[in-house]
């Protein structure tokens, strides 16, 4: 039963994929690498705070992106630059892929035929690649600019590309990153059945009035089918917010890049009881396209936070206490979805049901400082 357990929490982390947008004129498709933490220090002595939990707090206040008056320019996309920016991030992992193909071909991991060799090619699309996280985290942490979207703006994306995130658009009113932060307002006034696109597919979407910590609350919900055969009920108020930052560390294990979205208000799960995400952490060896070989240590991971998680079991069964820390998998990389439809993926990497690829697996040890950024209570 513990076994059981820890399979569907692990697919609980899909809901912490909070991808609000992919649009903007502006856009990494190489990391940057500033704003590094030295080796020895913390992520808290760079200056990123840890954040309490607050079980109490069900519809968050309203949080720095809310108020109408911006300290800078709000710059609201227009569909064009939705689609163009879409594109942009597949094509770049159009090209990334096919450079590894190229580069399996012409013998560089050894036998082009050998399972070695297609083992390291994976490993290296799974290293390089982009994912929601890189665009999210890039406008979540602009201190020039407020990215302002609704749901009409953000649907293309949705519709068309692979895993550009879970968060429903369905009376989507607005949503806004920068200043180091996210937001989004929904428009529950109104009780409604509907769907939303996401990644190609057609998720119900429904508001209702649920029991929230004793409170009656009015929340959108969204079913979320996972790779277990088996559907999470993502619960989201009127408002949702949270905090992003970028780090890159020097180590130990080894360097890496981390992105964590933290702090996260006005958002649930509901399966096997009502549980709350707190964070959403994803770290990679930093992402360098010229790269060839796999690092001495390569890593690449991504975790869920879930403070004080008990999953309520029946009868007379008691309840199962798992780490607050929990794995999750990985991001898939952002691809136009004809892509997986013409079957032009490289033959060493087999698509999955998922709108994604099979054995997109973590590698490496938990770095220690994320562990002590979230530590079990």
């Amino acid at each position: 039963m513990r076994s059981d357990g820890k399979r569907t929490l692990k697919r609980l982390g899909l809901l912490a994929a909070i991808a609000l947008v992919l649009c903007g004129p502006r856009f990494p498709l190489a990391e940057s690498t500033d704003g590094g933490v030295a080796a020895g220090d913390s992520l808290e002595s760079a200056g990123v705070a840890a954040h309490p939990y607050d079980p109490g707090q069900i519809l968050p206040p309203p949080c720095p992106l809310c108020h109408d008056d911006q300290p800078v320019p709000v710059h609201r996309w227009t569909l064009e630059e939705v689609r163009r920016v879409g594109d942009a991030y597949a094509d770049s992992n159009v090209v990334r892929l096919a450079t590894l193909d190229s580069l399996l071909r012409a013998g560089v991991f050894g036998d082009p035929a050998s399972r070695a060799a297609h083992k390291q090619a994976h490993l290296l699309a799974r290293l390089l690649t982009l994912n929601a996280y890189s665009y999210m985290i890039h406008y979540g942490s602009d201190r020039d600019t407020v990215w302002e979207a609704d749901e009409s703006v953000l649907r293309p994306a949705f519709a068309d590309f692979s895993d550009p995130g879970i968060v429903p658009l369905a009376r989507l009113e607005r949503a806004r990153l920068g200043l180091g932060h996210m937001c989004a307002r929904y428009d529950l006034s109104q009780m409604v059945k509907t769907e939303t696109i996401i990644g190609g597919r057609r998720l119900r979407v429904r508001t209702d009035d649920v029991s929230i910590q004793g409170q009656r609350t009015r929340v959108l919900i969204m079913d979320l089918p996972t790779s277990l055969n088996d559907v999470v009920e993502v619960c989201l108020t009127e408002h949702v917010c949270m905090n992003v930052e970028r780090r890159v560390v020097d180590g130990p294990p080894a360097p890496y890049e981390v992105f964590i979205v933290d702090s996260m208000r006005g958002l649930w799960v509901r399966k096997a009881g009502l549980h709350r995400p707190e964070a959403f952490v994803f770290w990679v060896t930093p992402r360098d396209p010229r790269r060839t070989a796999p690092p001495d240590l390569p890593l690449i991971g991504a975790r869920i936070y879930v403070p004080h998680l008990v999953l309520r079991l029946p009868s007379i069964l008691p309840d199962l206490h798992f780490d607050d820390l929990r794995e999750v998998d990985l991001p898939q990389p952002i691809l136009a979805l004809d892509y997986f439809r013409t079957r032009r993926s490289p033959s060493w990497l087999e698509v999955s049901s998922m709108r994604g690829y099979k054995s997109w697996d973590s590698i490496g040890p938990l770095p220690d400082e994320i562990r002590r950024r979230f530590p079990d209570h």
